[in-house]
């Protein structure tokens, strides 16, 4: 009954600190977006990777019929805010991928997209 008492706590004891373990590895923290679309049909989407350091991947989607400009800005309060502008032709999907060398206790992300009133784009 002993033996087996013992075996059951260091079962737990070793999931335990294998759990314990990887959250750290994964550079848990929470992101925050904030958008501004002036009156675009963006949608907007951050996820995390479990990588060195931070990795986050911000995919926006571009469910207008015209072009739209974004720019994103990522801050993460360790480092120093770094910006990001793409131009999304009509219906179609672009990813932006931000890291950092350590992970953030938490990322701002600022998201401004408007109607692009430049040329239009003739590439396909």
């Amino acid at each position: 009954m002993l033996k087996t008492t013992i075996t059951i706590a260091l079962t737990v004891s070793a999931l335990f600190l294998a759990s314990f373990n990887s959250a750290l590895a994964s550079g848990v923290y929470s992101i925050n977006l904030k958008k501004k679309l002036n009156g675009t049909k963006i949608f907007a989407e951050s996820s995390k990777v479990n990588a060195p350091g931070s990795l986050t991947i911000l995919k926006l989607s571009n469910f207008d019929s015209r072009e739209v400009a974004c720019k994103a800005s990522f801050n993460p309060g360790i480092e120093q805010e770094k910006s990001y502008k793409r131009l999304l032709k009509a219906n179609t999907n672009v990813s932006i991928r931000y890291t950092t060398s350590r992970a953030p206790n938490r990322l701002n992300i600022n998201l401004v997209c408007r109607p692009f009133k430049g040329k239009p784009s003739n590439k396909g």
